[in-house]
């Protein structure tokens, strides 16, 4: 296994950390859940790790797939696992949260109940003030 300072060095060039991820994407498709969500003017899919976020549950393993792959691939977890929460700019509490983007899904569910799309920070077409 490599030190996080190669770690940090190896990844921190787009070249090795580009492959890296996109790994480890295709292995939490291929090993989480997929699940479809259907409500009354909405539907869309998930990706789930199919326990309960609660830290008390034994079954949960919040980054176990990212454990294995970053053994398979001999980088350092915790300083890969910092790496992703920075360049996502957020902590997620499990990996079933990095596959699906929970913050694009809740922007549309609150556009349909509101009527108005609040988009992104600096090129909403509604502002809160």
């Amino acid at each position: 296994m490599r030190t996080p300072d190669h770690t940090w060095i190896n990844l921190g060039q787009e070249k090795y950390y580009r492959p890296f991820i996109e790994g480890y994407i295709k292995v939490l498709k291929v090993n989480l859940k997929r699940i479809k969500h259907i409500g009354h003017n909405y539907s869309y899919r998930t990706y789930t790790c199919g326990e309960s976020h609660d830290e008390r549950n034994p079954n949960w393993k919040p980054f176990r797939l990212l454990w294995n792959y970053c053994e398979r691939t001999g980088y350092d977890f915790f300083e890969v696992r910092n790496m992703i929460f920075e360049r996502n700019g957020h902590k997620v509490v499990c990996e079933c949260e990095w596959i699906g983007d929970n913050r694009e899904r809740r922007r549309m569910e609150l556009t349909r109940v509101f009527g108005v799309d609040f988009g992104v920070p600096g090129k909403r077409a509604v502002d809160v003030v």
